[in-house]
């Protein structure tokens, strides 16, 4: 027998425990396959976040005793927060409901927690038990299921890996010596923008060509760019150029949806995910800030791109871009506001006005000497930059109800939650709570409001639930990290001269949806279409080559260039018919590949381009991807893309193969040559 092991969460007031530990545990506790933790397994001593995560992570399922006690408690609500990030990381239904004196429109509106099991507690009717332990027994995946938390930033970093990493670098040179430009008078020329402008719509709907949704646009050139290799295959760079009128003048600028934005939508046209409108808007706040952070971090990008976001239902994309045009080519007579390279502005765009908040910016951080002397430079800078509205701490740090309340203030006032996270405040469970609190706080009211300032000097626990929070790394010699501070509180746009450290946010997640959503639904099957004319291209008529795209997924991700084998006995031999799937200006076509001792054996293949990007992460070193978690990021990928190809698209899923395999052991071209019938 199977043993189950479930931690029971609950709130410490009275009438709460009475309820757990008279009713609830003893009627659990008959059931032999149950084994049911509590907050007494902590083990004393330990850091409390990190003794609680290891916890609720080696249980199998987390049961949340919800009460009205319950949802006023930073205990809870912290238990809550770790148990769905277990939900999201394992893809499993770990979070049982039970509801006790509450309705289900009171939970919060996260799609994760709206699937868990909930079940109705009454201590006059024994009928929750039975429910109760079938819901605890059960194993349910959440394949079809998008979490929040766990899809914009594989995105984004497949999105500038893929394709801005290329294009970005010599983008203004090449627009210049194009025969388009060179043929314009000079005065055109002054209104042509170098920048490459990326259109996020509030929608997340995307759209190819943009002359055919605004009159006011038309596409004068495509620029042709040079091809490039990526995960075994060519890959052909081109993008549009447009003319966008304003009344009696014309701008130029290139412009295109990321089709990475599109993957949300197609999910939820096509009935791959479910999310709520909260969750979408959370994960597209997500996105336009770390892409922000992403171009603005690397030297070939900075300054040379930049995200719109709009409301594409209330705004017209003509009218948008030539606001950002007429600001990047500074011809506005009247500065405008430059929108800022981190902060998100959705509640902006919304017909609700965002929340309210008594102050701006509230800084938590130890009673170390130290600390204090940092938070307090902090609290200097940004009153020197005109930042005025912060909460600061009471002058009798020591008395504990002085403190509790200045939180409980902070946490429902302070529009920004700053977190020193130094040696000394990651050793204090009451301070750990406290972000806590204001991150669950967040992620409830969709604001992005915690910003840690890790202090990079020693070897700091990050606590799990901050994984998708951007980092200000601490510099005590340069101040680096008061202006990054100052940026982010203010939306100024400042040049980002510090490195910004940007975690994985779960990345293979992302990785697989926008790899099966916009890749392969997009190419197949038409991309294995017409293969005999390459063969006869290369007179060629007698060959074995499978109508399938094998996609090569090697364990150590080294998948940059063409497809190699550890013999050598793999060479590139020629590409598939071009299609054109992503709009007339890019065309796509697959590598044929050779068994070079076999004559005859032939096959479609690529790397997966997702791997690729892993291992670009892993070299940036900013993109939370390390030596460490790279081998499970990779192996993650593989079941997670695998297992969407075979729910969204069972049809095209029969075309394609995914091949995960030990490099450095196994020789590519012994799998294949077994392939080849």
């Amino acid at each position: 027998m199977t043993t189950i092991k479930v931690f029971l969460s609950h709130s410490n007031e009275l009438d709460d425990q009475q309820l757990v530990f008279d009713e609830i545990l003893p009627k659990l506790e008959v059931f032999e396959d149950l084994n049911i933790l509590t907050q007494d397994e902590l083990k004393p001593g330990q850091i409390f976040l990190s003794s609680l995560t290891e916890l609720v992570d080696k249980v199998d399922k987390t049961l949340l005793f919800i009460t009205k006690n319950a949802m006023q408690s930073s205990w809870c609500n912290l238990e809550l927060l770790i148990g769905l990030e277990r939900s999201q990381r394992k893809q499993q239904l770990s979070v049982v409901l039970l509801l006790h004196d509450i309705e289900e429109k009171d939970i919060p509106q996260i799609a994760v927690l709206q699937e868990a099991r909930k079940i109705v507690f009454m201590k006059e009717n024994d009928s929750w038990v039975t429910e109760t332990i079938v819901r605890l027994r059960e194993k349910e995946t959440i394949k079809q299921l998008m979490p929040a938390g766990n899809v914009a930033h594989g995105l984004v970093w497949s999105h500038y890996a893929g394709l801005l990493q290329y294009i970005l670098q010599d983008l203004e040179n090449n627009l210049k010596e194009s025969e388009w430009y060179k043929n314009q008078l000079t005065p055109l020329q002054n209104h042509v923008s170098t920048k490459f402008y990326e259109m996020v719509p509030t929608s997340c709907t995307c759209h190819f060509d943009l002359s055919k949704i605004d009159e006011n646009i038309k596409l004068v050139t495509v620029l042709e760019l040079s091809n490039t290799i990526r995960g075994g295959n060519v890959r052909k760079l081109a993008v549009h150029v447009y003319s966008v009128t304003d009344g009696d003048q014309t701008y130029f600028c290139i412009c295109e949806y990321p089709n990475a934005i599109g993957t949300m939508k197609a999910m939820e046209d096509h009935h791959l995910a479910k999310f709520s409108i909260d969750d979408k808007k959370l994960q597209l706040a997500r996105f336009y800030y770390t892409m922000n952070s992403v171009i603005n971090h690397f030297d070939i990008s900075r300054n040379k791109a930049r995200v719109v976001l709009f409301n594409d239902e209330t705004e017209k994309v003509s009218e948008v871009l030539v606001k950002a045009i007429k600001q990047d080519l500074q011809l506005t007579e009247k500065v405008m506001p430059k929108e800022s390279p981190i902060r998100p502005k959705l509640e902006d765009l919304e017909p609700t006005p965002e929340l309210e908040y008594q102050y701006q910016v509230y800084i938590a951080h130890s009673e170390d000497t130290e600390d204090k002397q940092s938070a307090k430079e902090i609290i200097e800078y940004l009153e020197q930059k005109g930042i005025h509205s912060i909460l600061k701490n009471p002058d009798s740090p020591n008395d504990p109800d002085v403190k509790s309340n200045t939180l409980i203030k902070a946490v429902q006032n302070c529009r920004w939650f700053i977190f020193l996270m130094t040696q000394n405040s990651v050793k204090d469970k009451m301070l750990q709570l406290r972000v806590l609190a204001a991150l669950h706080d967040g992620i409830l009211k969709r604001r992005v409001r915690v910003i840690p300032v890790v202090d990079r000097r020693n070897d700091i626990y990050i606590p799990d639930a901050l994984q998708w929070v951007t980092y200000v790394p601490y510099n005590g010699q340069t101040k680096s990290h008061l202006k990054s501070l100052h940026n982010i509180v203010s939306g100024e746009d400042f040049p980002l001269k510090t490195e910004m450290l940007l975690p994985a946010g779960d990345v293979a997640n992302g990785l697989a949806w926008g790899y099966v959503v916009n890749y392969l639904r997009v190419i197949l099957p038409d991309a294995l279409k017409n293969i005999e004319q390459s063969f006869k291209k290369k007179n060629i008529s007698d060959y074995k080559c499978p109508e399938t795209l094998f996609i090569i997924i090697p364990k150590s991700c080294d998948a940059k260039g063409v497809m190699k084998d550890k013999d050598n006995r793999i060479t590139n031999f020629t590409t598939t018919p071009d299609i054109h799937p992503f709009g007339g200006s890019r065309p796509f076509s697959c590598q044929i590949y050779k068994i070079t001792d076999q004559p005859d054996k032939y096959f479609i293949g690529q790397y997966a381009a997702p791997i690729t990007c892993l291992h670009e992460m892993k070299e940036w070193r900013i993109a939370g991807v390390t030596a460490d978690t790279i081998l499970s990021e990779a192996y993650n990928f593989y079941q997670l893309v695998k297992n969407l190809m075979e729910s969204a698209d069972p049809q095209k899923a029969k075309c394609c193969e995914f091949i995960y395999f030990d490099d450095e052991k196994e020789s590519l071209a012994e799998i294949m040559e077994a392939k080849i019938i």
